[in-house]
């Protein structure tokens, strides 16, 4: 008997939670007034409206010349700066996947070696069929004005294909711009298999695209003449090779430092590769040949000196003194050189550091105009959606973002974002006089949640440290994720990341806390419910 009633109560919960889910995400009208607009294409615009309609930015201009829709939800702006959703064109976010690792076969000559034993080739590998969506990965993002993140696969020499996202706040499906974008080579070796040594590496390279050459027009000749000519043997490998080396799709070489930039650029002219440069934090010690090959350039911002570097191996003070002195320098001095580039995050993790870099490269001479092109339409004309990504323009999507004081600037805060037309508030960090925890939650507590249609039981376990929360939630409905949490004296509010029959949705809690005793409510789109929690005792 007690089966049954379980069973219904979970059925009863599901139908709470699922009913509010909506059909289809309407995208409402809105009407962005009293804000500073740069538009990155064209000149600032002062005291000026950005309508959104359909996800597109139906019109903008100085507030006097732009009528408000009746339909439109207005949003009061003044005092804000009006910015192109930022593209973070090289980066993992999301990818959730280890690097592959070394081959532990013998040594023998590469290209006769079966297509499985060939560690080093991961060209079937599609970034979109290895993402982990994560709530608060996205918020981080949000948060740094980041809107479009390009995807990379994980180090290897023939690493994958990368994929082009706009954070919407949806599921990967809607999010998705582009399934496969660039494929990405490293100058990097196999552990315990062929190639162990760089200059191995680069003779693989070198023969690979030989063997793709060759392998495309022993294709064309049998098709040509099947009655006098064999039928190639089929070479999976070769064959997602030849987009690229034959048909000229984009491949992006990751360097390290200046001698792959070296490498990168004879193999590009020797294949006539469609070619980029990601990396390239040593462009600048090889200037000359980054302004002869004219590739086009990722430049990450993370200025740590590369290992084989001089830097990197002179002693601690001058390997500090270039990572804070030099290397911030790079991208002023590509710019100095009439050089156009990307910056990108590459290795750096967390989007506040990433942004807080161009901040640095600003601070070490790049024109503030300048890295905001670079955050914006340079990407996008790289990755060739600057016709409706990149800028402030009528008919471009709409990805925008508020920010109180100018971007790029020690003290700038994005307040809100647009993302296909969608807004996400961004939550304010907590002011400096917020008061101090009363308590420390960490534990675990036995909830209640009550509702007008069921009452359900959950167990809670929560980490504290300082005013931040996190943990989770558990019940029959599965392990819920407690992606944010904080206490001020002692008000509690939390953000749960729930999954309920497939549909991802977000809860919140705002409550108070004693010791022992949590009360308050959650609330989720279209409802809310009472929660009580109360601690478990620790019996250790």
């Amino acid at each position: 008997m007690r089966v049954i009633r379980n069973y219904l109560v979970f059925l009863l919960v599901i139908g709470f939670f699922v009913s509010s889910l909506p059909a289809e995400k309407v995208k409402p009208t809105y009407a962005v007034v009293g804000c500073r607009i740069h538009p990155v294409t064209g000149p600032v615009i002062e005291n000026g409206t950005i309508i959104i309609r359909n996800g597109k930015i139906e019109t903008l201009g100085p507030a006097a010349k732009v009528n408000i829709p009746e339909d439109a939800e207005v949003v009061e702006a003044q005092g804000l700066e009006a910015y192109p959703g930022l593209i973070d064109a090289y980066s993992q976010y999301f990818l959730e996947t280890k690097s592959p690792s070394g081959s532990t076969a013998q040594r023998r000559p590469p290209f006769s070696a079966p297509a499985e034993e060939r560690s080093w080739d991961k060209t079937n590998f599609l970034v979109l069929d290895n993402l982990k969506f994560k709530k608060t990965t996205l918020s981080s993002l949000h948060k740094a004005g980041i809107t479009t993140i390009l995807v990379t696969p994980p180090q290897q020499i023939f690493a994958g294909v990368s994929t082009l996202l706009n954070l919407n706040g949806e599921k990967f499906p809607p999010m998705v711009l582009n399934d496969k974008v660039f494929l990405h080579l490293y100058f990097t070796t196999s552990r315990g298999g062929y190639p162990s040594s760089l200059m191995g590496t680069v003779a693989l390279f070198r023969q690979s695209f030989l063997d793709a050459q060759h392998y495309a027009l022993q294709k064309k000749t049998f098709l040509r003449f099947p009655a006098k000519v064999s039928r190639p043997e089929y070479d999976a490998f070769l064959e997602r090779l030849l987009p690229y080396v034959v048909e000229k799709k984009p491949v992006v070489f990751d360097c390290a430092n200046m001698q792959d930039i070296k490498r990168a650029i004879n193999l590009i002219e020797e294949f006539k590769l469609n070619g980029f440069i990601a990396g390239a934090n040593e462009a600048w010690r090889v200037i000359d040949w980054v302004k002869r090959a004219k590739n086009p350039l990722l430049v990450t911002v993370d200025f740590k000196p590369p290992l084989g570097s001089r830097y990197a191996n002179l002693g601690e003070e001058l390997k500090k003194k270039a990572e804070k002195e030099i290397y911030p320098r790079n991208p002023a001095e590509l710019q100095k050189n009439g050089l156009t580039f990307a910056l990108v995050s590459g290795k750096i993790s967390n989007p506040k550091e990433f942004i807080k870099k161009v901040t640095q490269a600003v601070e070490a001479g790049l024109p503030a105009d300048k890295a905001l092109q670079a955050l914006t339409i340079v990407p996008a004309r790289l990755l060739q959606v600057d016709s409706y990504l990149g800028s402030l323009e009528p008919g471009k999507i709409a990805n925008v973002i508020l920010t109180k004081g100018q971007l790029l600037t020690k003290g700038c805060q994005v307040t809100r974002v647009f993302v296909d037309g969608l807004s996400f508030e961004v939550q304010a960090p907590a002011a400096k006089g917020a008061q101090a925890p009363s308590v420390n939650l960490s534990g675990k507590w036995k909830v209640t949640v009550v509702s007008q249609m069921v009452t359900m039981e959950m167990t809670m376990d929560l980490t504290q440290e300082g005013s931040s929360l996190t943990g989770r939630l558990t019940s029959e409905m599965g392990n819920w994720e407690i992606s944010e949490g904080t206490l001020s004296g002692d008000k509690l509010t939390l953000v749960i990341a729930a999954n309920v029959m497939g549909q991802d949705m977000e809860l919140t809690f705002e409550g108070q806390a004693t010791k022992d005793k949590i009360t308050g409510s959650i609330s989720f789109m279209g409802g809310s419910a009472e929660m009580t929690a109360t601690r478990i005792p620790d019996k250790s």
